[in-house]
């Protein structure tokens, strides 16, 4: 059970916060029921209530996804006996066969239409997913979604498809990201399985969910493949969704044939959520998970976790595991405790700020990391510079450029070549590691500042 148990970890923790994941999904002990089902021992009794109320249905729906016969789950508590013990010592009856279904993705059926909170930020976006999902006169059926990670994209794709799938009798939805099309790809290329694949796509497809095609970039064969599918699917006037982390424009050594279709229909960006859409997101969640924490509370997490949706819901679970597991009423005191937790206060920190680390651990100076030299440490902080004060701030791509003296487009390039590179360089992906380090130092230390001059309530 346990590599089943690894399994369904590895496809749940990408519907959630990682903050979320290791504070109600890691803890969880995986143990062999007496009729081969899935027991799952919480370490205590608030912990089993709320994976029962909130993730068992999600761990369900995965072991279905990924077996064409799941074994039964089952919840107890890790202090209590295990019912194995009561048993006597006969032989157990052996465990059935599970057999792996096709690599392919599963919707989340908790983003629907309805718990998609609507802001400035985002309502064209939804607008446009809504209307794409009842097959309203839509241009070309065609929408591309973009977006920083945690505002949505993810949702409202899948809310097509899950609306899709509730209402119409014959709708047949594929949702996968493109590098599980490209794996699919190699893998019916080394199988001679290309016509099954080809097939999959072009004629048992109703609407395609696409998620995160900037991971297409570089891969010619792929692309091309890409665009003979979408060619079909255009001519039979299927639905297209699309999503990435930049504009068709902004993916650099992507084939203009493949760019060309995915503007061919509508691009809706998704901005940050402005103050009351992040209050309303708060009160939303904490309906959800039948809580009732005051205005007041919420407000003040809004103030300060301004960009990711996830942080926003990782912040209130932490907020409602702290108040239950210590017996306490919620609280501002609680609140602010969470935000040094996160580090979310330090979202404010700077470019300047930002820039100065890069430099300090480089060894550059300001005009060095803003010249033009190509020396590779010095390309190498502008891109770790590039990519920092993306994440850590509101800066646009086109922001960026002006913050650091580049064009658009190279930082656009910088920022998918480090993000490609630190994959397999393990050099790099320590250095992006001992700076993330250095700017967490920094946010302690503007945060611990920023929070001695705030007046709370406790």
């Amino acid at each position: 059970m346990a590599s089943i148990w690894d399994a369904v970890k590895e496809v749940i923790k990408d519907e959630m916060s990682s903050s979320t994941f290791h504070l109600w999904i890691e803890p969880l002990q995986v143990e062999t029921g007496p009729a081969g089902e899935l027991l799952l021992a919480c370490p205590n009794p608030f912990s089993l209530r709320w994976v029962q109320a909130h993730y068992l249905p999600l761990i369900r729906q995965a072991l279905q996804n990924l077996w064409q016969a799941p074994p039964a789950v089952q919840l107890k508590l890790l202090s209590a006996p295990s019912r194995l013990a009561t048993l006597p010592s006969v032989a157990q009856p052996a465990l059935p066969q599970l057999v792996p279904r096709a690599a392919r993705g599963a919707l989340n059926q908790a983003f629907t239409f309805d718990k998609f909170v609507v802001g400035a930020s985002n309502r064209l976006a939804y607008q446009a997913s809504h209307a794409l999902a009842q097959n309203d006169t839509f241009y070309n059926h065609i929408l591309f979604i973009t977006s920083s990670p945690g505002l949505g994209k993810s949702h409202l794709s899948q809310a097509v498809g899950n609306f899709v799938s509730q209402t119409a009798a014959s709708g047949k939805v594929l949702y996968l990201t493109a590098e599980n099309f490209a794996n699919e790809m190699v893998g019916a290329l080394k199988s001679g399985r290309m016509a099954d694949f080809k097939d999959r796509f072009r004629s048992e497809c109703d609407v395609l969910l696409l998620e995160e095609v900037q991971f297409l970039s570089g891969k010619e064969k792929i692309q091309a493949e890409v665009c003979y599918t979408l060619d079909t699917l255009m001519d039979r006037h299927k639905r297209l969704v699309f999503t990435s982390s930049f504009l068709p424009g902004e993916i650099s050594h992507l084939s203009q044939e493949l760019r060309s279709r995915l503007t061919g229909g509508v691009i809706t960006p998704i901005g940050p959520p402005d103050f009351p859409t992040r209050v309303d997101i708060l009160t939303n969640k904490a309906e959800a998970r039948g809580v009732q924490v005051s205005v007041k509370i919420l407000e003040y997490l809004a103030e300060y976790i301004t960009e990711d949706v996830r942080r926003l819901e990782s912040a209130l679970d932490c907020l409602l595991a702290r108040a239950s597991l210590l017996s306490e009423p919620f609280s501002l005191h609680q609140a602010r405790e969470v935000l040094q937790d996160l580090q979310a206060v330090a979202t404010r920190l700077s470019i300047p700020e930002i820039q100065k680390i890069v430099c300090d651990y480089y060894g550059i100076s300001l005009p060095e990391l803003l010249g033009r030299s190509r020396q590779r440490r010095l390309v190498r902080a502008r891109q770790l510079g590039f990519y920092f004060a993306r994440l850590y701030t509101e800066k646009t791509v086109a922001d960026l450029g002006r913050l650091f003296q580049r064009s658009h487009a190279t930082v656009v390039h910088a920022l998918q070549t480090l993000e490609r590179e630190r994959k397999t360089n393990q050099r790099l992906a320590k250095e992006v590691q001992l700076l993330e380090e250095k700017l967490a130092q920094a946010q302690v230390r503007w945060g611990s500042k920023r929070a001695s001059t705030l007046r709370i309530d406790a």
